[in-house]
């Protein structure tokens, strides 16, 4: 497609150096390793065993392993070299075989027809060009292919909001801060209709979308 978008402004960075590592520690709690887990199942269910997966934005990798775990190639791509840094040590230390490298979502160094599924957590709110995100997600699916893109939802309440950071299990302090930073969050976030709209406009040519406290939940088939 060549509809050129304006650049959606950033609220943060990129992740580099301590900021990264501070995230991984926040997201390695064994509360929400065992999250990672369970979203593993479903994020692979339906594929073969040697099935390849691209994660954008895989940040510390937790659920790039995970996937792993399940018998998938994996591929992580995060535009933070600490993240890739910070997952690929992981991976070795888990002994996996999931692989990492550093890029950007809206020019994917890979082919065309490359892998069977996508999966995007937790990002795709902070992409500048999210259009051409899609785009390239749809580039480099194979036919049939589904990207699956889960994140936060604008119209997530401060009650959502609590209950999810309550499901994290956190000390108080990082709770705290944490609820502060997802309130901050939700303005980024879009809500059902402009994801629909964006997909709609995308190669895809729509989307299933969903939600349920604090998530979206996306499905775009090739």
């Amino acid at each position: 497609m060549t509809e050129i978008e304006p650049k959606r402004r950033k609220l943060i960075p990129e992740m580099e150096g301590r900021q990264a590592r501070w995230y991984a520690k926040l997201r390695g709690t064994p509360n929400q390793m065992a999250e990672y887990r369970r979203r593993a199942v479903d994020l692979t269910d339906g594929l073969p065993a040697d099935a390849d997966i691209l994660e954008v934005a895989p940040g510390p990798g937790y659920m790039a392993v995970e996937m792993a775990r399940r018998g998938m190639t994996v591929t992580g791509l995060d535009v933070s070299r600490t993240a890739v840094e910070i997952a690929t040590e992981y991976a070795a230390a888990q002994g996996s075989e999931a692989r990492f490298k550093q890029g950007d979502v809206v020019a994917l160094p890979f082919a065309a027809d490359s892998f069977d599924r996508i999966v995007c957590q937790a990002a795709f709110k902070n992409f500048a060009e999210p259009l051409k995100a899609l785009n390239e997600m749809h580039r480099v699916l194979r036919t049939g292919g589904t990207a699956v893109i889960e994140d936060m939802w604008s119209e997530s309440t401060a009650a959502d909001i609590r209950n999810e950071v309550e499901r994290m299990e956190l000390p108080a302090i990082t709770a705290f801060m944490t609820r502060r930073i997802l309130t901050w969050l939700r303005r980024r976030a879009y809500s059902r209709a402009q994801f629909a709209a964006l997909a709609q406009r995308s190669a895809f040519g729509g989307a299933e979308v969903e939600t349920s406290g604090i998530e979206i939940r996306v499905r775009l088939t090739k």
